[in-house]
């Protein structure tokens, strides 16, 4: 790390004379071991200590198993609650094993260091040593609370506040209400304050949100480890199993995550610890999901509990880590809306400071062009389940061979009807424009307000506001989609589209193919990290059904509406006008006058019907019935 934390030297000064007992090691006496710092160990020492030195007190860590964070993290509750007299901790373990685990090792720190170490200052009182608490000479006590991994009352979490608290394991907490209850316990400006999360992952629960919420604020810090930083997690060439699992470079998949590993966290995994890897991900077989959840290589891979990642994570990942890297060309202008009594009075609002953050609903990257065709995707609020309680509207600017993200609007604070009033203004504003809408639960509510709003603008009493509003023209070109069942030989067309299980699989594997083959250009971080979440469990594509507001797909299946509709009706007209992307903006810059644009659709129509007529002449067509039977064929 950069540089060193105020009391870091400190506290390894304090560790160097802690003794453990650990199945790593053998011990010296009848004291333990040193504890040597693995690197994972060392990793976590200059997060929390880099954190402290930057006024940060909330640590969330993300790791894979058997790393020896809960060790160190011990350590430091044993040195916090040292330097803090009077100072009251909780430390909360998952099961009552596991807490009475935590507890024997803090008693094995305390009696493992010399006699007189800490004078009369620091050591556990007569009577203050039981299941419940420990309780120190300098008034300072840590309570021991059992969140339990069952659905169960929020009793553990009620009571005294504390200033301090160590949560291990807390994705298996099963009562994610008493773990927010206990949350809200917690001091807020108490200077000897610390609060630590740690644990491995259990699918996109509680966890997933602490984690992912620590990353976004100021005043907490999350970060990953993972199974590369441990010491013992290797396999030496004079093993046994080298001769199967290493001596070969890295390749495919490997290659790419040891190169998203060095660039993320930057360590170089080495072919020791490759070849360790392999021999666990061989020895997993059909568990692999489950090694990947418990021994994963970046904090994506870590949080895929149940099924299997819908899209390729690493895809993404480079995706995400290009806006990343490049924000400039993926800034976009934020609005919000102010909604009144009707759809006369609703405003648009910019963003204009960061205090206005909270308020976004709106994320523009392309304004409408002239000419330009659109589609827009709508997955309404509840359309889908009730676990899809946000209101999603992705726009896409089509072209033949691709599609451009210019617009997404995402909310879980608005009636339908206003939903619908944004839909309507988008479709208004983007005006050559394909709509495709939920139908499921408010999506045909919706859709009944978009018809009245229809009517409303060409009706003559509204005449006046229609005109204030520059809306003379609105909806014009707006049209919805139509569905019809790829197997009917009939017309068969009906408004948008109902997802349901013969229609969520050619939806989704749709979208996926284009995001596969480059015809998405995406520009929403939030998109990318909504796909993340998609996983494939038995009939279900979507993310892991939960009421948690990170765990959510509405921008996915907005994305794949639009896709769908431009697969289906919007792609193949311009692909027989040769609309390119490349033709487009040539165009749009002033490089190449209409007449061309005219002559590459004819050229592109003139190759397409010599294909045609190659393909009859190879294959051609059985003669028509009256020359069979009259013998002239």
């Amino acid at each position: 790390m950069a540089r060193a934390s105020r009391w870091l030297s400190l506290f390894r000064e304090f560790v160097k004379d802690i003794r453990i007992v650990s199945k790593e090691v053998v011990s010296e006496d009848e004291r333990g071991s040193p504890l040597v710092l693995w690197e994972s160990q060392k990793r976590f020492l200059d997060e929390v200590g880099q954190g402290l030195d930057d006024g940060i007190r909330r640590f969330n860590c993300l790791k894979s198993r058997q790393l020896g964070c809960t060790t160190i993290s011990l350590a430091i509750d044993l040195f916090w609650l040292a330097l803090h007299p009077n100072l009251t901790m909780a430390l909360v373990s998952d099961t009552e094993e596991n807490r009475d685990s935590n507890r024997m090792i803090l008693r094995g720190y305390v009696g493992s260091f010399p006699d007189g170490y800490f004078g009369d200052t620091f050591r556990i009182v007569k009577g203050g040593d039981n299941r419940k608490f420990m309780k120190f000479s300098n008034g300072s006590r840590i309570d021991f609370l059992v969140a339990g991994t069952k659905r169960k009352s929020v009793a553990w979490a009620e009571g005294r506040g504390y200033a301090a608290c160590h949560a291990t394991e807390i994705a298996k907490y099963g009562d994610a209400k008493g773990l927010t209850s206990f949350l809200e316990s917690l001091a807020q400006t108490n200077p000897a304050r610390l609060f630590i999360f740690e644990s491995t992952a259990n699918g996109y629960n509680h966890w997933h949100s602490i984690w992912t919420d620590g990353q976004k604020k100021e005043t907490e810090r999350s970060f990953f480890i993972g199974w590369w930083a441990s010491d013992v997690n290797k396999i030496w060439r004079t093993d046994s199993r080298w001769d199967r699992h290493g001596g070969y470079q890295a390749s495919g998949e490997e290659r790419d995550l040891v190169r998203l590993v060095a660039r993320q966290y930057e360590h170089v995994i080495t072919p020791e610890q490759l070849c360790w890897i392999r021999w666990k991900e061989e020895d997993a077989g059909a568990e692999a999901d489950m090694l990947r959840q418990n021994q994963p290589w970046t904090a994506e891979q870590a949080f895929v509990l149940s099924g299997y990642s819908f899209f390729q994570t690493r895809q993404i990942s480079k995706d995400l880590q290009a806006i990343y890297n490049n924000p400039d060309d993926y800034g976009f202008t934020g609005y919000y809306y102010r909604y009144g009594h009707d759809f006369w009075s609703m405003e648009l609002a910019q963003i204009s400071s960061p205090d206005e953050h909270h308020l976004l609903e709106l994320k523009v990257w392309d304004e409408p062009a002239d000419g330009g065709r659109y589609v827009i995707g709508c997955d309404p609020a509840w359309g889908r389940n009730e676990h899809k309680d946000r209101h999603a509207i992705s726009v896409w600017r089509c072209f033949a061979d691709q599609m451009v993200q210019v617009a997404e609007y995402a909310t879980a604070n608005v009636d339908p009807k206003h939903c619908a009033w944004v839909l309507a203004h988008l479709a208004g504003a983007y005006e050559n424009c394909m709509v495709n809408i939920e139908i499921q639960g408010p999506g045909r509510l919706m859709m009944q307000e978009w018809d009245h709003l229809r009517g409303m603008l060409a009706a003559e009493m509204y005449a006046e506001k229609t005109k204030s509003k520059n809306w003379e023209n609105a909806l014009h070109q707006a049209r919805w989609y139509l569905y019809s069942r790829p197997d009917s030989p009939g017309k068969g067309y009906a408004y948008n589209f109902q997802t349901n299980i013969n229609t969520l699989e050619p939806l989704m594997m749709g979208y996926r193919s284009s995001y596969i083959t480059n015809e998405l250009v995406i520009r929403s971080k939030r998109l990318l990290e909504e796909m993340v979440l998609v996983v494939v469990d038995g009939a279900h594509i979507g993310a892991p059904e939960s009421s948690a507001a990170d765990t959510k797909d509405d921008r996915v299946f907005a994305a794949a509406f639009a896709g769908e509709t431009w697969r289906r009706w919007i792609r193949p007209e311009m692909i027989a006008q040769g609309l390119t992307y490349d033709v487009v903006m040539s165009h749009e810059r002033g490089e190449m006058k209409p007449i061309v644009v005219g002559l590459n659709s004819i050229v592109a129509r003139f190759f397409k019907s010599i294909a045609q007529l190659e393909a009859e002449r190879e294959n051609p067509p059985p003669p028509p019935r009256w020359m069979t039977d009259r013998g002239l064929a």
